[in-house]
């Protein structure tokens, strides 16, 4: 578990590198950041830059504070709001949260939060979103090596609230959709009783790419650079201890680059 969390993080901070040749500098905030892993990482590419980062849970940012970043900012606050004056950032950034709120309060609002954003962008800013990408839909088949496994899907299919996980049983198995089954795969080692309940609340897989465009044009947006994020096989390869699946290229992030369109 603990090398399998290392990969991650190593993982996270190639996406993130690959991110910080399209942020502008001097003033840039992050919606929804957690406990400050790309802030940090932003801290050290950007030393003469403001950085602000919002996040709703106190417990969060404290990991933020604890980080000791001398030119970031900390900031408890629901993002989804209007929380700056317009043009005020050069760069706002959204790493793993639009799911978030699509989770919490659907398309819309998630649309409105994307507005609020370019709001407070200045007119030559960028909106940079890393996000889980929605596979294109087509059936593929887990086979569970041992009992647990199964009763952790049969658990996950009870207590996911966002839709109806649809399956079929199959000898050793299940078939079902692809989004379903990365889903579920990106579940269902939650280390905490906690994070459980927290994850079936949330999907992930919520839009395609096509999606993802349509709704920032919709915010307001311009954009000017798309690409995928693919997971590693040495993630795949620890969770074949425990499932077999033929689907390794459908669990994807995908990176967007939005400018202001001026009118």
């Amino acid at each position: 578990m603990v090398q399998n969390q290392t990969r991650m993080l190593e993982e996270r901070r190639k996406w993130l590198d690959y991110m910080l040749g399209y942020v502008k500098p001097y003033n840039i905030v992050e919606f929804g950041c957690g406990s400050g892993f790309a802030l940090e990482v932003l801290s050290g590419h950007f030393p003469n830059s403001t950085i602000i980062g919002v996040d709703r849970s106190i417990e969060r940012l404290d990991m933020v504070y604890e980080r000791k970043l001398k030119n970031v900012v900390p900031m408890k606050a629901d993002f989804t709001q209007k929380l700056f004056p317009d043009k005020t950032f050069d760069t706002a950034i959204f790493v793993g949260s639009l799911h978030e709120v699509f989770s919490a309060v659907g398309r819309e609002k998630l649309r409105d939060t994307l507005a609020v954003a370019g709001d407070e962008l200045k007119d030559n800013g960028v909106v940079i979103i890393q996000d889980f990408l929605k596979p294109n839909k087509k059936p593929v088949t887990l086979y569970f090596h041992n009992e647990q496994t199964r009763k952790i899907f049969s658990r996950f299919v009870r207590e996911f609230t966002q839709r109806k996980v649809v399956f079929e049983e199959i000898k050793g198995g299940v078939k079902l959709d692809v989004a379903d089954a990365v889903e579920f795969i990106s579940k269902y080692r939650s280390p905490t009783e906690e994070d459980w309940r927290e994850e079936m609340a949330e999907t992930h897989f919520f839009f395609s790419e096509q999606e993802y465009k349509e709704t920032a044009e919709k915010a307001g947006f311009a954009v000017k650079h798309v690409a995928e994020l693919s997971k590693s096989k040495a993630f795949w390869s620890e969770i074949k201890e425990d499932i077999d699946f033929n689907y390794p290229n459908d669990y994807l992030w995908i990176q967007l680059v939005l400018t202001k369109r001026i009118s």
